[in-house]
């Protein structure tokens, strides 16, 4: 974004203020209209300011108006989502039914998707090798259950460990000592980087993805990689690993859920 503040903002998406009475009164926070002036790009403009301990205020989407930028509550991520490459209009971008699956890029074949998957595997278990745990084995239905789980979230853009019908994660086959990790890659998040390596690199990130990484109880591996959207329309990778408990089987892979 070119434009800028010519001073330290504090971003808000909305001011709230804490009204409060008797004893809790003097926890309360305490708020008043700033004088302080505002200059974009060497002008004056007109923005309202909020003081509060010392510190100036705005309301994101009053920044939004003013420096050209899109900013609006995710209700189904349940989050602020700000577009830097869009101007402002304080609403959700509308999705499509039509825009819910995604074509794989002109350049990326089944073939290649299939290496993707098995460098997926690959990175997983040098990275169980640097830490001292055995290898897992590829499990061709755990692949099979793991790619369900890949095209149902692609398809119905559900991005959870819950399936789309409501049902847990491990419905997906018959046994219910299956562990599971899952991410969801934003083709602009690639960044030239390859979509295992990505997916590995934060998995290995986050303490809970990372103890399925390196569960040594584990013994075998499934992965899934689907084209979808996410919640703002993007086209992304949906990538599943599942995992398989040591000394169990599946003998017995569910069908794709959807709402």
């Amino acid at each position: 974004m070119k434009k800028r503040l010519n001073f330290l903002v504090g971003f808000a998406f909305g001011v709230a203020l804490v009204m409060a009475t008797g004893a809790a009164a003097s926890a309360a926070i305490q708020a008043t209209l700033s004088n302080h002036p505002v200059c974009v790009n060497g002008k004056y403009v007109d923005i309202q300011g909020y003081l509060i301990a010392g510190h100036n205020y705005y309301q994101l989407r009053d920044l939004g108006t003013l420096l050209g930028f899109n900013v609006y509550w995710d209700n189904d991520a349940r989050c602020v989502q700000i577009e830097t490459d869009k101007p402002y209009t304080g609403t959700a971008p509308q999705k499509m039914e039509s825009d819910k699956t995604v074509s794989q890029p002109e350049s990326v074949t089944p073939a290649d998707v299939d290496a993707m998957k098995q460098d997926i595997v690959d990175r997983t278990n040098a990275l169980r090798k640097e830490n001292g745990v055995a290898a897992l084995r590829v499990n061709d239905k755990l692949m099979q259950a793991a790619q369900i789980r890949a095209d149902e979230m692609a398809a119905s853009s559900v991005y959870s460990h819950t399936r789309p019908d409501g049902r847990r994660n491990i419905s997906v086959t018959d046994c219910p000592y299956v562990g599971e990790n899952i991410h969801r890659i934003a083709d602009w998040a690639l960044q030239g980087k390859s979509v295992s390596e990505v997916a590995v690199w934060s998995w290995n990130l986050s303490s809970g993805h990372r103890d399925n990484l390196l569960e040594q109880n584990y013994a075998e591996i499934g992965v899934g990689l689907a084209r979808g959207v996410n919640d703002n329309g993007e086209a992304c990778w949906y990538c599943v690993q599942l995992f398989l408990w040591n000394g169990y089987s599946v003998s017995w892979v569910d069908a794709p859920t959807a709402k």
